[in-house]
């Protein structure tokens, strides 16, 4: 019998992709670009291919830029992005949007924003840019949702990228959201991060007003708890009271798994024991307020006349066994 394959980190990351692609299914403008394909194939593939294969050739050239050059609008120069612009932000997100939907940015503006960003789908950045536009769907973006980046004043995928490293690393790893040498007027320059596929470049033009983020996260425990809160209800089916385990071990590998290393152990009980279905928004809660205990005191030192969830209940006198047997084990070998 081959081993059981483990809830790791990774797993979690593959389960959220299938069911983010699959969610941008679900969506009505979606639908609707299916059934134009099918009545017009080669128009639209021809021109979801042209969108699909744009790419930064030359980083000196915002996306932004060359969007406003084939419009036959002048392109503001490469060396002026780092100063902010009202009219670059509005052509920020229409430089993205769904070509059947301008008010919304779908799935595939999302990959290419992404991409063009260098940040990742995979890990925490879709949840971190959701949870700062207080956006209600995890697969798409709406235009009034994008508004609150205006403020941070982000127009350009260098300042998102920028934006999304200094909350990540104020979240994770308690790190203040400092001026880094920038201006009083607000402007900063963006902090590299050690996690992201590629640190960002020191000459890239990637300053944003970071004094809203530095609010937000002026309590980062506070921080966390709201955000992690958020993900529970952008997560779940909007008329669903619960969200499905996989979807639950998904999200807790992405979300809170960086964060307490408990977790694992957690995915790791609850892919062995497939009678727990769903999780409701008592148990997501209580899972951070879980870790925060486990922070003072051990699993040895559990309190069993406390109340928690049974799942919780039962983690705790899964791993208690798991710890006895394996000391008992380290007993036997010495």
């Amino acid at each position: 019998m081959p081993p059981k394959r483990l809830l790791t980190r990774d797993f979690g990351a593959d389960c959220l992709i299938r069911t983010w692609l699959m969610r941008s299914f679900l969506n009505p403008f979606q639908r609707k670009r299916a059934t134009e394909t099918d009545e017009a194939p080669s128009t639209t593939r021809a021109k979801r291919s042209t969108k699909a294969s744009t790419k930064v050739v030359n980083e000196s050239e915002e996306p932004i830029a060359k969007k406003a050059k084939a419009n036959g609008s002048i392109a503001p120069p490469a060396q002026d992005t780092a100063m902010y612009s009202d009219q670059r932000f509005q052509t920020f997100f229409q430089t993205y949007a769904d070509p059947d939907d301008p008010k919304v940015m779908g799935t595939e503006g999302i990959q290419r924003l992404f991409e063009e960003a260098d940040l990742s789908l995979e890990t925490l950045p879709p949840f971190l840019l959701a949870w700062v536009c207080k956006s209600s769907d995890f697969a798409a973006f709406r235009l009034e949702e994008w508004q609150k980046l205006k403020e941070l004043q982000i127009d350009t995928p260098q300042k998102l990228k920028a934006a999304i490293t200094d909350l990540e690393n104020a979240l994770y790893s308690n790190i203040p959201i400092s001026d880094d040498g920038g201006s009083s007027s607000g402007l900063k320059g963006a902090k590299p991060k050690t996690t992201a596929r590629t640190s960002a470049s020191s000459s890239s033009p990637a300053t944003y007003n970071k004094e809203p983020l530095r609010r937000t996260t002026s309590d980062p425990g506070k921080a966390f708890r709201e955000f992690y809160i958020f993900c529970f209800n952008l997560m779940k089916k909007a008329e669903a009271r619960v969200m499905e385990m996989e979807l639950a071990t998904a999200a807790w590998s992405v979300v809170l798994q960086p964060k307490y290393s408990i977790i694992e152990r957690l995915l790791e009980f609850i892919a062995e024991h497939p009678s727990y279905k769903a999780v409701n928004k008592d148990l997501w809660s209580m899972t951070l307020e879980f870790c925060l205990t486990l922070e003072e005191r051990s699993i040895a030192e559990w309190n069993d006349e406390e109340s928690w969830p049974s799942l919780l209940d039962e983690f705790v006198d899964w791993e208690k066994k798991r710890i006895q047997v394996d000391s008992q084990g380290d007993v036997k070998m010495s």
